[in-house]
């Protein structure tokens, strides 16, 4: 099913990883945390950005799976 809502993209992120939550910019999504250690840790990485124009262009499962592989590097 294709991502309908951030927050329903979120919800499923938060059960699925943890304390951590994407975030629209312009034209691309990048991944955030209200952890003080977990957002030093992702603020470490090259890049958090996941580069996609439109929330719909992903289903909710592929944002996940593109969330976790940015979070498997500092969780």
């Amino acid at each position: 099913m294709r991502a309908r809502t951030l927050s329903q993209v979120n919800r499923e992120i938060q059960k699925e990883i943890g304390n951590v939550y994407l975030c629209k910019g312009e034209g691309y999504f990048y991944v955030s945390s209200n952890d003080e250690k977990i957002g030093s840790s992702l603020s470490s990485l090259y890049t958090t950005s996941i580069y996609v124009c439109h929330l719909n262009q992903q289903t909710v499962s592929e944002w996940v799976k593109d969330v976790k592989l940015i979070t498997d590097k500092v969780l």
